[in-house]
């Protein structure tokens, strides 16, 4: 991709928000426009629904794509059609969005699936322009991502970006072409500066041990088994404290002793930052996962992790090595994150080893020569 290169980058909502999938569309951008790319972001709405999420300014172009009349008329019938003709609704939404007049990009690259209809579009102005197209689709396998409306976007795609082998492996037995598809993993996006003496002092714990749950507190995150196990371990470590961070209900007073955890709701990123350089073990028990980055930024920081039982997870956090494997149970959870507290030396050594991966396979330079190289490859070939 040459320097005077114009990368349009696309999703549904725009990346304003707090998330994990807005999070990689800005560091993309970033990356390009430091490697002397001109950036535009498209979406349909250009804030989230959900305005806890928060709003950030873009400093680059962003358009905000119409509907076309046929768009509006069809707005309502297309996801039950996508249900049901899946080829059909694929085909209506092509024509459902008009593209910018001014913007010929070099490059067209979506983040989302089939179901957010926005990709089809786009995917028929790449052709129009003969321009590569690509997708980061973040599935999370039987949850979303795979249904037949996004295997129809799939297929319009020159590059599918996966985040996983498990992705890779999950989209190949449902017939996409593995030449498609590139492994890709993701980053830190929090900030290398934490400072976890600030978090502890502001939180009042000094010096207790402390775990780190970061993500939607859902069951598919663990959220409730991390709950049940923490009063297990507080029977072994009375003043451990569990930082509870990430979208969803506080926890209800009484669930826990009021001294043995801390709530810290949505963060930003100083707060997000500070969090991981504060704990002493990173716990997230998730059953579905694409890639799984809050391990990577754990990481980041030189702290041990425990995963769940997602194959993504799994694939990334070598159990015994730079984590510990555990299931939902809370007896068994319980237990992993009790071994660590009482092992200072192997969580430095699993930490260690953990940051050594990040540092090697998973930084911005890998993020961005994967995209670069991705669509240099498809324009080569014609």
């Amino acid at each position: 991709m040459n320097q005077t290169a114009t990368i349009a980058l696309a999703s549904q909502i725009a990346p304003t928000y707090i998330g994990g999938l807005a999070e990689y569309q800005r560091h993309l951008a970033v990356g390009l426009r430091d490697h002397g790319q001109s950036v535009h972001s498209l979406c349909e709405y250009n804030r989230h629904p959900d305005q806890s999420l928060g709003y950030e300014e873009l400093p680059w172009p962003l358009y905000v794509l119409e509907k076309t009349s046929l768009g509006r008329m069809t707005q309502a019938l297309l996801p039950r059609l996508s249900t049901r003709a899946p080829r059909w609704a694929a085909r209506i939404a092509t024509c459902r969005l008009g593209m910018p007049d001014n913007l010929s990009p070099s490059a067209i690259h979506i983040t989302g699936t089939g179901w957010d209809h926005t990709g089809f579009a786009l995917a028929r102005w790449a052709r129009q322009l003969a321009v590569p197209f690509s997708i980061w689709p973040a599935v999370h396998p039987g949850q979303w991502g795979d249904a037949p409306i996004d295997l129809e976007l799939y297929c319009r795609a020159d590059t599918i970006f996966c985040q996983s082998g498990n992705e890779r492996d999950h989209l190949a037995r449902l017939g996409l072409p593995a030449e498609k598809m590139r492994l890709c993993g993701l980053p830190p996006f929090c900030l290398p500066d934490g400072d976890g003496t600030r978090l502890r002092q502001g939180l009042g714990i000094d010096q207790r041990p402390a775990v780190l749950f970061l993500g939607r507190r859902d069951e598919g995150k663990g959220y409730s088994a991390l709950i049940a196990a923490w009063r297990l371990v507080l029977q072994r470590h009375p003043h451990a404290v569990l930082l509870l961070a990430g979208p969803g209900a506080p926890l209800k007073g009484g669930t826990l002793p009021a001294e043995s955890y801390r709530d810290l709701g949505m963060v930003d990123n100083r707060t997000k930052s500070d969090a991981y350089a504060a704990c002493d073990v990173f716990c997230l028990p998730s059953a579905h996962e694409s890639f799984g980055i809050v391990y990577v930024e754990a990481w980041s920081y030189g702290k041990p992790v425990i995963c769940g039982t997602a194959a993504a997870s799994r694939e990334l956090v070598t159990d015994e090595a730079n984590g510990l494997w555990a299931t939902q149970d809370p007896v068994e959870l319980s237990e992993k994150i009790g071994f660590l507290l009482d092992q200072p030396k192997l969580r430095a050594q699993l930490g260690a080893t953990g940051q050594q991966l990040q540092r090697e396979r998973y930084t911005e330079a890998t993020l961005l020569a994967a995209h670069l190289q991705a669509w240099q490859q498809v324009a080569a070939a014609g």
